[in-house]
């Protein structure tokens, strides 16, 4: 088998201009998460062992709007989401998800050999990593999304590591909060303005397709909120054509099926060119900010945004870690808001 241009590329949230001092830390902490996805794609790893493995750090990191950076509900508290899917051809799909996944719903060619799977879990608050929880989900159980109490017994089970709900609170998240409060009188106006939703997608040498995303959400969000992230086809999608994962205005990328729509175009139109036709469909249809990375089974790369402002960290040609703030797409504003 003639092995396939391994690629990788992730994103740190599409949203606005955050503080000026932010912009070092959070370049150091996008290069070393994608070091980490490289270093697995370098020794013959996984695709989805990759992107796992980039979203992680940013998970760790307090200036991401996921795992301990995340931001917080109403009632000051963590619920992160989070989704994993992947496309392998020809091998056999994971776990007791197997049988589902075989011959499943995707826009891959008719009569290509594709196995599909997929896991998310939605406003849990007791997980470090819910991504990883997201990946118990795809492969220790037949179903695809868990929430809640339900979707923690699972890390339990999964030994996936967990921790007090106040531990996945940082300094940061915690004075945002109150100052929200404090600016509104005790009433707090979910905010699309504070994006971090941090997401990966990459290609391995055997062709397998992955993408991952995790979130906290909307800042000042209701409980039991659940966004894009945790929803396979608007946060996260992957078939045999290419993987994608979406960040920025949750509502507007559900409507639009986002990822979904994305790697459908990158089939017939490749996959910068999908990039940035998935986002002007979702500005004319919803009036949203969103913004998503691609990656195809030729390994090309895509992204594209219509927020203020939106990072990536890929591997570029030479196999070196280069991180981008990326311009918004021109003529792809929310000028048309639609409710």
């Amino acid at each position: 088998m003639k092995p396939f241009k391994s690629a990788l590329v992730i994103h740190g949230g599409a949203g606005a201009h955050g503080p000026a001092e932010e912009r070092a830390p959070r370049r150091q902490a996008m290069i070393a998460a994608v070091k980490a996805g490289a270093a697995l794609l370098r020794a013959g790893g996984e695709a989805l062992d990759a992107v796992i493995a980039a979203v992680k750090v940013l998970e760790d990191h307090e200036l991401f709007n996921a795992g301990y950076g995340a931001v917080l509900n109403t009632a000051g508290r963590v619920e992160a989401d989070a989704a994993v899917m992947l496309a392998r051809p020809g091998g056999p799909a994971d776990g007791p998800q197997a049988q589902a996944c075989r011959g499943g719903p995707t826009s891959a060619p008719i009569g290509a050999k594709v196995h599909i799977g997929a896991g998310a879990v939605a406003a849990v608050s007791r997980v470090r990593h819910p991504v990883e929880l997201a990946r118990a989900v795809m492969e220790r159980t037949p179903h695809l999304l868990m929430a809640g109490a339900g979707a923690e017994r699972l890390a339990a089970q999964a030994k996936i590591t967990r921790c007090r709900p106040h531990e996945l609170i940082s300094p940061r998240a915690r004075e945002r909060w109150r100052a929200r409060i404090e600016a509104s009188a005790a009433v707090i106006i979910p905010s699309a303005s504070e994006q971090g939703t941090v997401g990966a997608v990459a290609l391995d040498w055997r062709g397998t397709l992955a993408a991952a995303t995790s979130t906290g959400g909307v800042s000042g969000k209701l409980p039991g909120r659940i966004g894009d992230s945790a929803i396979i086809g608007a946060g996260v999608f992957a078939d045999l054509h290419a993987a994608a994962s979406a960040t920025g205005e949750g509502e507007a990328i559900m409507k639009a099926a986002l990822c979904r729509q994305a790697v459908q175009l990158a089939g017939s139109i490749g996959a910068q060119n999908a990039a940035e036709r998935a986002i002007r469909l979702l500005a004319e249809l919803t009036g949203g900010r969103a913004g998503l990375v691609l990656v195809s089974r030729k390994g090309q790369i895509g992204f594209a945004h219509n927020a203020q402002t939106m990072e990536v960290a890929l591997l570029d040609s030479g196999g070196f870690a280069r991180h981008l703030w990326l311009a918004p797409l021109a003529g792809a504003g929310p000028a048309r808001r639609r409710r």
